[in-house]
């Protein structure tokens, strides 16, 4: 049976498989999102979701999901910023 300490020891290379130079871009968010998801599975093995794997995880999808609507705020503004707008008297 695996322990709590060989389980935050796989969750701690996975977080630094995953550290790099923080990028704005859609790729990073599916990343984060990829971190969250497998630090969820190891909180499953760890047999309570309220422990520190569930914890992790859950940040790293708040932050991606922080990352996402950053993006689609952006996306918004240049889209509406490139519509074109007639004002007739």
């Amino acid at each position: 049976m695996i322990t709590e300490l060989e389980l935050e020891r796989v969750a701690a290379a996975i977080e630094r498989a995953f550290r790099g130079p923080a990028r704005q871009d859609w790729a990073h968010v599916e990343r984060l999102r990829l971190q969250a998801d497998l630090l969820d599975r190891l909180a499953a093995a760890q047999r309570h979701w309220s422990g520190s794997l569930s914890r992790r995880a859950e940040l790293a999808r708040d932050a991606a999901e922080r990352l996402a609507d950053e993006l689609n705020q952006v996306t918004s503004a240049i889209t509406a910023s490139d519509a074109v707008v007639e004002i007739r008297p």
